[in-house]
């Protein structure tokens, strides 16, 4: 296997606990760290998805209190709350491409720093007007780095995100609700226009990112009202529309 590399310091100790949860756990790194992915959006999600995080977490709870596969990922868990919130760096998908896939399938994900760059570039001068909420969309967006970059400059905007690989899904997912924007992340195929998982991510009085039915997420594609997305959703009906 190939050594690992990260850009961030800070993502070695992140990885280094996934690593321990596979071994505690007896699955591959790659496994352990979709479970840890998957478990996380659910955890984000305020139990909204508490049967999906009971029936994931069941790979990982032998063994003694402490010492579990389950342990460790819910200290790496803490830990990438806490790297977040200091260093607002992707750690995630720096985890993913230095310690995951190394680039399988030619997936490499655009330097934080061309992100910062193209969204400069392209949002100059591209303010909303008064009562106007403006989206951005990135139809391959691997962990949301050009979403996150956007935000930056326009953090009161929605984002939508879409790619073929979940635990791409994921990233994006995870890294906006622990940043409290709203938006979408979408498991499916741009080119083709399938849409299998939905995530809608900002607070809704209980969580941070929840799963949507098909036929919710349907109705909050774009050129299409969102209102039925969450109609306990108390954020004004005026901005939950896309593009």
């Amino acid at each position: 296997m190939p050594k690992e590399q990260f850009l961030y310091p800070e993502t070695r100790p992140v990885f280094d606990l996934i690593e321990q949860a596979s071994q505690r756990s007896g699955v591959s790194r790659g496994q352990a760290f979709e479970d840890f992915l998957h478990m996380s959006v659910c955890a984000l999600s305020g139990g909204q998805m508490e049967e999906q995080y009971m029936q994931t977490v069941e790979r990982h709870v032998a063994g003694k209190q402490g010492k579990r596969g389950c342990d460790s990922i819910a200290e790496a868990f803490g830990r990438l709350t806490a790297t977040i919130e200091g260093t607002r760096k992707d750690v995630l998908g720096d985890m993913f491409q230095g310690g995951i896939t190394y680039g399988e399938a030619g997936q490499f994900l655009t330097s934080e720093s061309i992100c910062q760059l193209m969204a400069r570039m392209t949002m100059k001068g591209a303010d909303a007007a008064p009562g106007e909420r403006k989206s951005v969309c990135d139809p391959c967006c691997g962990s949301g780095r050009m979403l996150l970059a956007a935000a930056d400059i326009q953090p009161g905007w929605e984002f939508v995100g879409q790619d073929v690989d979940l635990r791409c899904v994921r990233m994006t997912a995870i890294n906006f609700a622990l940043r409290n924007l709203y938006g979408y992340a979408i498991w499916g195929n741009s080119l083709v226009n399938t849409r299998k998982v939905t995530y809608r991510m900002g607070f809704n009085g209980r969580g941070f990112v929840r799963e949507l039915s098909h036929e919710v997420a349907e109705a909050a594609m774009p050129h299409t009202s969102v209102e039925a997305e969450l109609r306990d959703d108390d954020r004004p009906r005026s901005q939950l529309h896309l593009f």
